[in-house]
């Protein structure tokens, strides 16, 4: 068994297309240790429907009992029905994950986003357009992201739980 490289290398990249962002978004989800935030405006188009991503998700949830997904949305209203495996996955683990709806501020915000931890990002830089930015393994090129999220995060109002999915 090879131990994870303790230092990895930095990679900050710029993307053109849908098929990049989502291999991009996948390279950002491996690379988490114990928090996923994700925003976006309802999730559509960035491969939260395929089973490898779920199955990505369901085991940094089992690595850790606080490990977390935190996912701020403009429009959660579809998720019920264009993303029911994330919806099952809430409800294996409806502690761990939390989605909410944005709210007065926040609903200016055109450009979805991807962070792990704290190193580690993809971004799209407005939700019209197809160029995208990730960097993996750059505290320094996230940590602007972690601040956004934090104040976006803050305009938020709970929208969907593992008990109550009627939007």
């Amino acid at each position: 068994m090879t131990t994870p490289d303790p230092h990895p290398a930095r990679d900050h990249r710029t993307l053109t297309g849908l098929k990049d962002a989502r291999e991009a978004i996948d390279q950002v989800i491996a690379t988490a240790t114990r928090e996923l935030a994700i925003f976006d405006d309802r999730l559509e188009l960035r491969g939260y429907e395929s089973p490898a991503r779920i199955e990505a998700l369901r085991q940094l949830l089992l690595a850790g009992r606080m490990h977390r997904i935190r996912i701020a949305l403009h429009e959660p209203e579809g998720l019920v029905r264009a993303q029911p495996r994330l919806i099952a996955l809430l409800r294996e683990f409806p502690s761990a994950i939390e989605i909410h709806r944005t709210v007065g501020e926040a609903l200016n915000a055109r450009d979805p986003f991807v962070i792990a931890d704290d190193h580690s990002a993809w971004h799209l830089l407005h939700q019209d357009h197809p160029r995208s930015v990730v960097a993996l393994h750059s505290p320094p090129d996230v940590h602007g992201l972690v601040h956004r999220f934090g104040e976006i995060w803050e305009l938020t109002e709970p929208a969907v739980s593992a008990t109550t999915l009627g939007l």
